[in-house]
């Protein structure tokens, strides 16, 4: 048999509890639940964090790296925006060793590297992290005006389809069209994916990477999805609040200003209802992807990945965005299927999205970049172990650090001269609602907490460990 295919489905902003299998009662993800029970799927995925407010970005870049967040690069700034030649990315490794690569949807980092990595693509959804907005991505159009682009192969893309639109050029008329035919962005990825599987005739396996950008807002889900569900019909979050409860250094940030403050618990429900439609369009079209490897032969023998890149708050904790080391904001999907036979089953192994990257190595039997300094989980899919990390780092810019263990979550807040601490029992307090830092019988947790938190900060190369106190309020990214 061949080296298996492998197929990653990304999504944008879908959080870990979207999906009815892995608990929850109110969303419906027939496909999604059917595939969990076809897979490893993780209760605790996880991303480091966010360097910069748009957290997809060095999101993103982690899981094509295989790289942690503070060894990314970028434009000036190490928000991994910009792949240097020295990291080996995930597509351009399968593509020296034999594979097709092909990319269709969302690529948030430079031109470069995209280049570097695919054979081919299709619908590539912007270059630059400006122009969704500078094409109206959140504006009237939405998922319905995607700005897509055509694969250049001299990795030049000099007329951006921004600009075009902008100056009145072919590729709006083209955007236009869209519109008219009221294609969503879901179905033109994935329309696209089951056009490459359908046609996809070469002896080399391929590697096909399908990035979504639903249900990131503005979420306009198909009327057939919006109608499936009701603020009425879905529940208040837990740790609900009309806002947050200090300051955690980004309450202004653009994901904050998608609704009023303070936060009202209809139009929190509203915000739920229409973030359910978008998932549950995403399950279907999913679920035509699925059947078409099937149809084709190819299912058994392709690795599938369906991940998200961060997750959302949608009114708990008094926050919308993913701009926190809440689990809300920092949990993800990640179901693995691997190729052959394995054990299906869930687990609470901790892992992180970079280490996507050497774990499919393993199980493709290809060598780990040197460059690659995430941790694989492939003992785990193997069914060898449950027990990948044992703790975890999580980051939001320099503004909160969070250390966890598999029982308690200690996050640290550093704003301006406003210091604040939080400990959370999350075996009996999932939602992080009580705070137990202030509570004498937990003062030695908290302590070994601490000092736990600055070694995992010294062993992922933190740079606040070093940090003067003035640039620290300048903000190190």
């Amino acid at each position: 048999m061949k080296k298996p295919n492998v197929l990653i489905f990304f999504t944008d902003d879908q959080r870990f509890d979207t999906i009815g299998a892995m608990g929850n009662p109110e969303i419906k993800t027939p496909n999604l639940d059917k595939f969990v029970k076809e897979s490893i799927a993780f209760r605790q995925g996880h991303i480091m964090g966010g360097t910069c407010g748009a957290v997809c970005m060095p999101s993103r870049a982690m899981l094509q790296t295989g790289r942690t967040v503070f060894t990314l690069h970028g434009e000036g700034k190490k928000n991994g925006g910009m792949i240097p030649p020295e990291h080996t990315t995930m597509p351009e490794l399968f593509r020296a060793n034999g594979y097709f690569t092909q990319h269709i949807g969302k690529w948030h980092q430079d031109k470069k590297s995209f280049n570097r990595a695919y054979i081919d693509a299709n619908s590539i959804f912007s270059f630059g992290n400006n122009i969704p907005k500078r094409s109206g991505w959140y504006g009237a159009g939405g998922h319905y005006a995607p700005v897509l682009m055509d694969y250049d192969p001299t990795g030049e893309y000099v007329l951006e389809h921004a600009f075009q639109m902008e100056k009145g050029m072919i590729k709006k008329k083209e955007i236009d069209k869209n519109i008219q035919n009221n294609m969503h962005s879901t179905d033109i990825f994935c329309d696209t994916a089951l056009e490459f599987l359908e046609n996809y005739d070469q002896e080399k396996p391929f590697y096909l990477y399908t990035a979504l950008v639903a249900p990131h807002d503005p979420r306009n889900a198909p009327e057939k999805y919006e109608e499936m569900y009701s603020p009425d019909d879905v529940s208040t979050p837990e740790n609900f609040l009309p806002q947050h409860t200090f300051d955690n250094g980004d309450l202004w940030v653009r994901d904050e200003l998608l609704e009023f403050f303070p936060r009202r618990e209809y139009s929190i429900r509203r915000h739920i209802a229409d973030y359910y439609s978008m998932i549950s369009h995403i399950d279907a079209r999913f679920g035509d992807v699925m059947k078409k490897l099937k149809d084709k032969g190819l299912y058994e023998n392709t690795i599938i990945i369906f991940a998200g890149d961060n997750g959302l708050a949608l009114g708990q904790h008094g926050l919308m965005g993913k701009q926190s080391v809440y689990e809300h904001s920092i949990r993800v999907p990640l179901i693995v299927k691997p190729a052959g036979e394995f054990v299906p089953r869930m687990t609470d192994a901790y892992a992180y999205l970079c280490d996507i990257f050497p774990t499919l190595c393993d199980l493709c039997d290809l060598e780990v970049p040197e460059s690659v300094n995430a941790k694989s989980f492939a003992d785990v899919v193997n069914g060898a172990t449950d027990m990948a990390r044992e703790d975890l780092l999580l980051i939001y810019r320099n503004f909160q650090r969070a250390y966890k263990n598999d029982r308690f979550k200690l996050i640290e807040y550093f704003v301006g001269d406003q210091r604040n601490t939080q400990l959370f029992d999350l075996e009996k307090d999932p939602h992080e609602i009580t705070n137990l830092a202030e509570r004498p019988e937990y003062k030695v947790i908290l302590e070994e907490l601490k000092k736990k938190l600055h070694e995992k900060q010294v062993e992922f190369a933190d740079p606040l460990v070093t940090c003067t106190a003035e640039k620290l309020a300048e903000d190190i990214w």
